[in-house]
């Protein structure tokens, strides 16, 4: 398929985003763009132009840690401009397709080929096809070789595109041929680096092969089209003299400063706060690549983790925040900052979350800190059933340290806690894979004393990976499956279990890519012309595998690298070490990237897995000579832990119900975009930052005493709205407003402030009414009614007798509603004689009742029996509610009124 380029006038304008992005969108509020944090940039006035573009749905992009720190990095920088952009979901795609328009920036709202660098993340083996479809979506050609050579700085030139991310660090060649660079390892140093490359080529009017010469000498920057597969058709080689033989990754030091750049105003993935505490990993896990990948450790001083967080909350105003690492356990002032926090936000209705923990770490004081009003799960990664095999994969866990882990959670007050185990890993007999329910009923047993052991397992299935000791190892999906099947059986007989099996068939295509080279690259862009994409997601599998098993059968290489692989544990076991070490040495695909480790340690490393030998953590032991430390990546630096404070005691927020104000309030523009719920979150949020003393709800999980008079629908702008909001003192309601509307986004105001009875009844039972301005029109190719038409089909429906609807419960269920009773009034306010069509859509002016239970028209439902007695079909158009009416005396506020506006 050819990408037609986007006309140049049209290439660097701003596309209409109102036209664009409607109700009818799912989930709109994904591309708007103006998160909290996001501040102006002039476009005309920077030297580079980035967009960091993250290969998911914006819920999973807006919310990774890496994500964040890199765009808030470069917009700090001194002529560097960084927007954004995410994966449209199927809808927003194909109306982009129709209209034959780019993807654009979320911020700037630019078409994407008018930046200078589109930087793509690439953390799963699988997420090619997502970068492909964006690439088409951008209207960029798919391959570097068809960008042309012009200079960056012509106006039809398309971006520099590259990927970074651990998928495109441990191997890039099966993507190689899409991207002009390659960026290695952490970003924070480096990506500032390649700004000042590209500028200085912009300045000097280079060809983009030029520039990419130039980006060749950076430390960490990998450029595709410079090399080639040498003689054996697997070692990947320079093609021009100058260029180093191989690329090393590059390390930087954590910044957890950066972590609070952005606030989402729609629910995420990890919808709070993270801030990083350590990089790398030396625990040395065999299987693990990111273990291997992101050495040596470096820890973050405790202080600055403190203030990270504690500025980060006051600013984002999150109700939760996550400490990360790798292994947040083996960060040894964990205790001491967690205590620390705990203390300082003591009163800030806060919670803790740690993602990753060692279960054999897991003590009193880290139970204390986790959690917080609101008790999250735990989660613990065994990986193995039996001591056997933890030892082969160098786990470095014992039965009795699992089960004091466990112990100690339970007499915290857990009941249920999450545990990972793999299946398939080397050496693994059918006694280790029982064992995984072994050590389930074990623990369950000796647990019984502090009472009901929930267990919710995730079986996943072992990949090799490169850079890792098993980087040699051979998989097979039929010994998945039997596997599998196995422990099914022997997990039934169980209970207090639940079970999630990760998808034999994925895995399979996961190992295929991870592993392979640049013939692979046909087969991805095969796969994705076949209908893969979204590949993570669970709704997509069979979609995606057929189109990865056809695609690969289409390119003959069904039978994979098996010439790379030792086959069965049992063969490398048969292999004298001499066999087996002249096995390790041959070419594999990625070894021009240099990750720092020595390919013969990892060899090494291997026979040490085949004795069951355990190596222990260099961070806290002796070296382990796995080639790492030095001058170019660093040495680990390990933070002896502090003294843990005083724990101070954690009462539950305030609940005191002091003060009750009724506020009015107007939601416009792009805010109308967000749901009911996000709104919510939204108003919570910039609560928090205001510092307002309010009132919070008792219970598992303590919200503020917020309540919305009747929720807007998705799409509908408010200009009358009401909400109530308890206090646990008095103030002034106009000390309130102001204080309030400081950290609310321009696009709601809040116009009215006034105190009601505290205990009196709910804002809902006080609604009356609401009012609607409703524009109706037909779809294409279809008339408009006459004037005359109109006010007879509204003077009918105001004559009903009967208005029934008939819709389905959210079970399912059919259910019908007589609504003649809530419409009040309707008019056409447009002075058109009789017989003249309007000329654009109706505008109507809708009164309805608001009943108890808070129920009242939609605007759908007028268009509907409007639409059966005009006899053509009508689609509701702008929607504004202009005002909610409440009973007289309920009504407070500056000036006060039925309606927020006085």
């Amino acid at each position: 398929m050819t990408v037609a380029p986007v006309p140049e006038a049209a290439a660097a304008q701003p596309i209409d985003l109102d036209d664009l992005i409607d109700r009818t969108i799912s989930k709109p509020a994904r591309y708007i763009g103006h998160e909290l944090g996001v501040e102006p940039r002039p476009w005309d006035a920077a030297d580079v132009r980035w967009a960091l573009t993250y290969p998911e749905v914006y819920e999973v992009g807006a919310s990774n840690l890496g994500h964040i720190i890199l765009y808030s990095i470069l917009n700090a920088l001194p002529g560097q401009l960084c927007d954004r952009a995410y994966l449209p979901a199927a809808d927003l795609a194909a109306r982009l397709r129709q209209r034959q328009l780019a993807l654009f920036g979320v911020e700037s709202r630019r078409p994407l080929p008018a930046f200078d660098i589109l930087g793509f993340s690439l953390s799963y083996e699988l997420g090619g096809t997502n970068i492909l479809e964006m690439l088409e979506l951008a209207r960029v050609p798919l391959r570097a070789a068809d960008r042309g050579d012009l200079p960056l700085d012509h106006p039809q030139a398309p971006p520099l595109i590259f990927a970074g991310g651990p998928t495109a660090t441990s191997n890039p060649e099966p993507f190689a041929p899409f991207f002009d660079f390659i960026a290695l390892g952490d970003g924070e140093e480096l990506l500032p680096e390649i700004g000042l490359v590209v500028a200085e080529a912009k300045r000097a009017g280079l060809s983009r092969r030029d520039t990419l010469r130039d980006l060749a000498q950076v430390p960490g920057v990998y450029v595709p089209g410079l090399y080639g597969p040498g003689a054996d058709g697997v070692t990947i080689e320079p093609l021009e003299p100058g260029l180093p033989r191989r690329i090393l990754r590059r390390t930087a030091t954590p910044m957890p400063h950066y972590a609070m750049g952005l606030v989402p105003h729609i629910e995420t993935v990890h919808d709070r706060l993270t801030v990083e505490i350590r990089r790398g990993c030396t625990r040395g896990c065999r299987f693990c690549q990111p273990g291997m990948l992101t050495r040596p450790a470096r820890d973050v001083e405790p202080e600055a983790v403190i203030e990270a967080v504690e500025e980060g909350m006051r600013r984002t105003g999150y109700s939760d925040f996550s400490l990360l690492s790798l292994s947040c356990s083996d960060y040894l002032a964990l205790p001491a900052v967690g205590v620390e926090l705990r203390n300082r936000l003591a009163e800030r209705n806060v919670s803790l979350t740690l993602p990753s923990q060692r279960v054999d770490r897991f003590d009193d004081n880290i139970a204390h800190i986790l959690g917080g009003t609101r008790r999250a799960g735990l989660t613990f990664a065994p990986e193995a059933g039996t001591q056997r095999l933890r030892d082969i994969v160098n786990k470095g866990l014992t039965d009795a340290e699992l089960l004091r882990g466990i112990r100690t959670a339970m007499a915290s007050g857990y009941r249920r806690i999450k545990l990972y185990f793999m299946i398939g890993l080397p050496g693994e007999t059918d006694a280790d894979v029982l064992g995984i329910a072994d050590t389930c009923r074990e623990l369950q047993q000796q647990c019984r004393d502090l009472g009901r052991l929930e267990l919710n397992l995730t079986i996943s299935n072992f990949t090799p990976k490169p850079h890792t000791p098993f980087q040699w190892h051979s998989v097979s999906t039929e010994e998945f499956r039997r596997r599998q099947q196995l422990l099914r059986g022997a997990l039934r007989q169980l209970r207090g279990l639940k079970t999630n099996f990760t998808d034999v068939r994925l895995s399979a295509v996961e190992d295929f890519v991870g592993r392979g080279d640049r013939r692979l690259a046909p087969v991805i862009e095969a796969a994705w012309r076949a209908g893969a994409g979204l590949d993570a997601w669970f709704e997509s599998a069979e979609r995606t595998y057929a189109a990865w098993t056809g695609a690969i059968a289409a390119a003959g290489l069904g039978g994979r690298y098996r010439a790379l692989e030792m086959g069965a544990w049992s063969a490398a076991e048969a292999l004298s070490g001499a066999d087996l070490e002249a096995f390790c040495r041959q070419s594999l695909p990625w070894d021009h990237i240099d990750s720092g480790l020595d390919k013969r340690w990892l060899a090494e490393d291997l026979q040490r897995a085949l004795a069951a030998v355990v190596v222990p953590d260099c961070s806290f032991e002796g070296c382990s000579s796995c080639g790492v430390c030095g001058p170019e990546l660093g040495h680990n630096v390990v933070i002896p832990a502090p003294p843990i404070p005083s724990q101070q005691p954690q009462g539950a927020p305030a609940s005191e119900r002091v003060q009750r104000l009724r506020l009015g309030f107007a939601k416009t523009g792009a805010l109308a975009l967000i749901s009911h719920l996000d709104t919510l979150r939204l108003l919570e949020r910039t609560l928090r930052r205001s510092g307002l003393p309010v009132s919070f709800t008792g219970g598992f999980h303590p919200l503020p005493r917020l309540q919305l008079a009747l929720p807007l629908p998705l799409g509908v702008e408010g200009s009358g709205e009401w909400l109530d909001l308890e206090l646990t003192e008095a103030l002034p309601p106009a000390e309130v407003r102001s204080r309030w509307q400081a950290t609310l986004p321009p696009e709601l105001q809040l116009l009215s402030a006034g105190q009601v009875e505290t205990f009196g009844p709910s804002l809902s039972q006080e609604l009356e009414a609401a009012h609607w301005s409703i524009a109706l029109a037909t779809p294409a190719g279809v008339a408009l009614p006459t004037a005359g038409r109109w006010r007879e089909a509204i003077a009918a429906l105001l004559a009903s007798t009967s208005l029934p609807w008939e819709d389905t419960d959210k079970k399912g269920r059919p259910r019908s509603r007589e609504c003649r009773g809530a419409l009040l009034a309707l008019r056409w306010s447009a002075d058109l004689p009789p017989g003249d069509v309007p000329a654009g859509p109706v505008v109507l002016e809708l009164e309805a009742a608001v009943d108890p239970a808070g129920r009242s028209l939609r605007p759908e439902q007028l268009a509907h029996w409007l639409s059966q007695r005009l006899g053509v079909p009508l689609e509701p158009g702008r929607l504004r509610r202009t005002a909610l009416i409440l009973r007289e005396e309920s009504a407070a506020g500056e000036g006060a009124g039925t309606s927020p506006r006085g």
